[in-house]
């Protein structure tokens, strides 16, 4: 990992984008618990849901919708709130359930820890650089109490399409006036993360949470 930190011209940053899921935080288990909270609330308000579905079910319904590239779903939060949407139809539901049933999941979406050495990372580069939030989902960075890091949150679906496309990065560089190279993405998925650094033609480091200490050290020597 320090290799590939020491291969960053990090002379030539002036901003740097992260993801967030397993790059800031450990998010493993978080969407499946998140997801189980939001079945058993629709179980409860409208029975027929329980009885019809599962998870894995409620999951097919999400994949089928992602299948269908709309360019509006790219946005986590429509695409779950469609997900809800599809589920009360096809079982008779209320639609006014569709935003209550939301709120549990996206409560549940901010109950995460985040690590001290997080923190002193982004505090520490937030010294150096322009720092924005580039993510495929839609964790709330000010519930997490990340958001005074960032200059701003690209939220895919609203600000471009989702990760691999490079709209989001490129549109960092549009609003910062930097060329590409001056750019340096941070994330942990190579098929989201860095084929949309390369598709930018910015520079990139592959990097999960649990390496976090490793780059925060760099910075700091």
């Amino acid at each position: 990992m320090t290799e590939k930190i020491k291969e960053i011209d990090w002379q030539n940053v002036k901003v740097i984008s992260f993801d967030l899921d397993d790059t800031l935080w450990d998010n493993q288990g978080v969407i499946e618990q998140c997801e189980q909270n939001l079945l058993e609330f629709l179980a409860k308000e409208h029975p027929p849901i329980g009885e019809q579905f599962d998870v894995a079910a409620m999951q097919a319904i999400s994949k089928k919708l992602l299948e269908e590239d709309r360019p509006e779903l790219d946005n986590m939060t429509l695409l779950r709130k469609e997900m809800i949407h599809q589920m009360l139809e096809q079982t008779g539901g209320d639609s006014a359930l569709i935003n209550p049933a939301f709120a549990i999941f996206y409560g549940c979406r901010s109950q995460i820890e985040i690590p001290q050495l997080t923190h002193d990372l982004l505090s520490a580069l937030k010294d150096k650089y322009s720092l924005f939030a580039t993510s495929n989902g839609n964790s709330n960075l000010s519930a997490l109490g990340l958001m005074d890091y960032f200059e701003q949150h690209f939220i895919a679906g609203i600000h471009g399409r989702a990760k691999p496309s490079p709209e989001m990065l490129h549109k960092i560089c549009d609003l910062k006036n930097i060329e590409p190279q001056e750019l340096l993405h941070i994330g942990d998925s190579y098929d989201t993360d860095i084929k949309s650094s390369i598709a930018a033609k910015c520079q990139h480091l592959e990097i999960h949470v649990k390496d976090i200490g490793k780059l925060y050290d760099w910075v700091k020597n």
